[in-house]
């Protein structure tokens, strides 16, 4: 698997923080954020349905929205 390195969130000095790549063979967008471990979001993340032993739940900062965006139109060119 071959990732393509999308953005770093802008605000971090470049070390061990949020990242978005895609992989092209596969249509996905990889993200690198930060754990989230805090009861409340958990509890209203499961408001939606369970969250499986094989998925995790991150988040990212709003200002690298920009940079999702580039990803979705990487994977999805046209749209």
């Amino acid at each position: 698997m071959a990732l393509r390195f999308i953005g770093i969130d802008p605000d971090t000095g470049q070390g061990n923080c949020p990242t978005v790549w895609v992989d092209e063979a596969k249509g996905e967008i990889v993200i690198q954020g930060w754990k989230v471990d805090d009861p409340a979001t958990h509890a209203q993340v499961l408001k939606t349905g369970p969250l499986p032993d094989h998925e995790s739940v991150v988040r990212i900062p709003a200002r690298m929205a920009l940079i999702l965006k580039e990803a979705a139109d990487a994977i999805r060119p046209g749209t």
